[in-house]
């Protein structure tokens, strides 16, 4: 015969467990009725002879036993195909189902509700490779904040689980590096979810219900599951990937209604100066210098609203190498000065105060066109949006690195608008409600841009009801150390820069 899988084993350990019930079940039964017949049924018959009486009870018991092999046979026989019989019963339905789930939820209601309880644990966890990352290990169902309810992927409990071959026990010690994690979700025994060589998922199951120890049809049953239930993950992450492409596909499809109609309000109100203009000068041509003034305003405007936006698209394709940074000392004091001078008549129009703060000798280590791009689009905002009070702009040297923080008194950033306040043709509500001023939502995203292009940062500090700081960042350099031709040795190719060091110009170069 083949070696079928039963609820015991296979069929070979089946046979060799059957027939050692069978010949334990039967010595009991004839041995109860050999002494029960010698001492009880014959007495009581009237046989007094104790010799007559263990040799008819021998004889019976002879005679008894091959039908009595028989019976018991057929009854462990029965019993032994009714176990198979339901394993597979329950091979087949959770099987089947997993070929029909592809969301998250229903994976968590077959696999951490009812197969435990069908194989009697007390729990179980599934946890899924979090697409598109993949950066950890996610348990379906549970809040990610609970202890191990997320595992990174690189992390010390997943790659002891990826290496296991089949299954890996856990042991109850919290001094070992990977078991924490694992045994606070009660998981005693894990079982790595394998597409191909990838680990997709894992699933950890919790201490037998009424055992000490794991019946071995419980691991037999996970064993023969496990490629089924990888693949049903699989489906899942697919699943979850797809829904999350459709919600980042609608909000591309908001931001892309909201940008139509931030550029046509852009581009309509100069459009409209412009026309109203050349029909001023048409009429009264003694107005040509007034309106030659509207004329130079509304079409630099609209030369700015379009110059924005095709550099924005030039940052999704790779910049040519003549518009690529160049990196040199930017001394901060005249550069910031140079730009709030710039925006001194609008602020004073609206009764603003703007105020430069910087050290002397302070300088930055970027490029300077960059860095006036990126400090024109923060305080821009900071100018456009504050209705008084006042808008400081200050730097200095922290850990290395210089830090230019732009203060403002505005209305502040509502919490949920934060994560999208540098994602490009984003307004928020309180910019939409203020219609008055224009914008398009790319601001914010260029300097970013800007600031990443030379191994920089930019980042809210903070914000709120009184007003909102935000803050720049570049390798810093002094005037000295400029004259003696030292400058920052650390750039990584627009990652953000921790610490600056100091070299050699030439060994920069």
């Amino acid at each position: 015969m083949g070696d079928e899988t039963t609820l015991i084993g296979t069929d070979r350990r089946a046979r060799l467990v059957g027939i050692g019930l069978i010949n334990g079940m039967q010595f009991l039964v004839l041995l109860g009725l050999y002494f029960g017949i010698a001492q009880n049924l014959l007495p009581a018959a009237g046989v007094r002879d104790p010799v007559a009486a263990h040799g008819v009870a021998l004889v019976c018991v002879v005679v008894l036993a091959y039908p009595l092999r028989r019976r018991l046979g057929k009854l462990v026989s029965r019993l032994l195909r009714r176990d198979w019989q339901e394993t597979q019963d329950l091979l087949r339905d959770v099987g089947a189902e997993l070929g029909r789930t592809i969301e998250p939820v229903g994976l968590q209601a077959l696999l951490v509700e009812t197969l435990p309880r069908r194989l009697r644990l007390q729990s179980a966890t599934l946890w899924m490779l979090e697409p598109p990352d993949d950066r950890a290990f996610i348990a379906i169902g549970q809040d990610a904040g609970q202890p191990g309810a997320t595992l990174l992927a690189n992390g010390a409990s997943a790659t002891q689980v990826r290496y296991a071959p089949f299954l890996l026990h856990v042991p109850e010690r919290h001094d070992l590096e990977w078991a924490p994690l694992l045994l606070a979700q009660g998981v005693r025994v894990a079982l790595p979810l394998r597409v191909g060589d990838r680990l997709v998922g894992i699933y950890g199951i919790g201490e037998p219900i009424g055992q000490r120890e794991y019946p071995p049809h419980v691991i037999d049953v996970l064993l023969m599951l496990a490629p089924a239930i990888a693949s049903a993950v699989q489906n899942a992450r697919a699943y979850t990937e797809i829904a999350h492409l459709n919600a980042h596909l609608r909000a591309l499809d908001q931001l892309k209604d909201e940008f139509i109609e931030s550029v046509g309000h852009e581009l309509r109100t100069p459009l409209t100066s412009l026309t109203l203009a050349l029909q001023l000068m048409a009429q009264n041509p003694e107005m040509a210098r007034d309106m030659a003034r509207v004329l130079r305003g509304s079409v630099d405007r609209l030369q700015m609203v379009v110059d924005r936006v095709l550099r924005l698209d030039r940052y999704r394709h790779e910049v040519p190498s003549h518009q690529r940074p160049v990196m040199e000392p930017i001394e901060l004091q005249p550069l910031l000065d140079d730009i709030v001078a710039e925006y001194r008549p609008s602020a004073q129009a609206k009764g603003l105060q703007l105020r430069v703060v910087a050290s002397a000798g302070l300088a930055a280590w970027g490029d300077s066109a960059y860095l006036r791009r990126a400090l024109h689009e923060v305080l821009d905002n900071a100018v456009r949006y504050s209705e008084g009070g006042a808008v400081s702009l200050s730097a200095d040297l922290r850990d290395g690195l210089v830090v230019i923080s732009i203060a403002d008194e505005g209305p502040g950033i509502p919490a949920d608008e934060r994560t999208h306040l540098f994602d490009a043709f984003y307004r928020g509500r309180t910019a939409r409600a203020l219609a008055e001023r224009p914008g398009v939502g790319v601001g914010l995203s260029l300097a970013r841009r800007d600031l990443e292009a030379l191994g920089g940062q930019i980042w809210l500090q903070e914000t709120g009801a009184v007003g909102s700081v935000m803050c720049l960042s570049l390798p810093g350099v002094t005037l000295a150390q400029k004259e003696r031709g030292l400058v920052p040795a650390s750039h990584d190719g627009g990652k953000p820069i921790e610490q600056a060091v100091f070299s050699r110009s030439e060994e920069w170069r």
